[in-house]
């Protein structure tokens, strides 16, 4: 069942945040106090609306205080986002999601209630990180500060080869719990439950999920 977004502040990180999910079937409403930017998001989003997003009345004549989820993604001054996040949980929205670029502006945001806290620069220099120091990896996600779950193209050796035959799980600690492929070659990957009696091809993306140091020393033989 699709969730109700608002998204608050539409400048780059909010005018993508809110095309990807009102692409991917979700009611999102587009907030900014520029009503040029309104214009330019109108047809992308479910509701578009021009207003100051401290005001408590305006949020609630425009039930943005009957939303699932509220993110604040306004500039790079502090006080606006604070302003915004203290008046989201007074009018009760269930979670609010505030964007800074400061480990100072995070702190103050989790002390007066942000649910969850963004840090695009912080985010992307991690991704970044990972992606230089294990460039076998298409992706990387952190689970916790032990485990990951990773993406890997099928390494040479590995080709032809079942995950039966490799038996990652027993000998590496290592689970794939997905596998990207593609059925034609102009097609999309698809994710299929992999099959472990199947052999992998050269363009097979596994995704792996377990420790760490176990993911490292993957990374080293591979």
């Amino acid at each position: 069942m699709p969730q109700r977004f608002a998204v608050i502040g539409l400048g780059r990180f909010g005018m993508r945040l809110a095309s990807n999910l009102a692409v991917a079937g979700q009611e999102v409403i587009g907030i900014d106090r520029d009503p040029a930017v309104i214009e330019q998001v109108r047809d992308s989003v479910t509701l578009a609306i021009a207003l100051d997003s401290t005001d408590e009345h305006a949020l609630r004549t425009h039930s943005i205080d009957r939303v699932d989820v509220a993110v604040v993604g306004i500039g790079t001054s502090l006080e606006p986002i604070v302003l915004t996040t203290l008046v989201l949980k007074q009018i009760g929205v269930k979670r609010v999601v505030a964007r800074t670029i400061t480990s100072a502006g995070a702190m103050i945001l989790r002390r007066i209630g942000a649910d969850d806290i963004v840090a695009p620069e912080d985010e992307s220099a991690d991704r970044w990180a990972n992606q230089l120091i294990n460039p076998h990896f298409a992706q990387h996600f952190g689970l916790d500060r032990d485990h990951s779950i990773v993406e890997l193209r099928t390494p040479e050796d590995w080709v032809g080869q079942t995950l039966a035959d490799l038996k990652l799980r027993q000998e590496k600690g290592l689970h794939v719990v997905a596998l990207k492929r593609r059925t034609r070659r102009d097609e999309e990957a698809r994710v299929f439950i992999p099959d472990p009696t199947t052999p992998l091809s050269a363009d097979d993306l596994l995704v792996l999920m377990g420790a760490d140091r176990q993911l490292a020393k993957l990374q080293r033989e591979v």
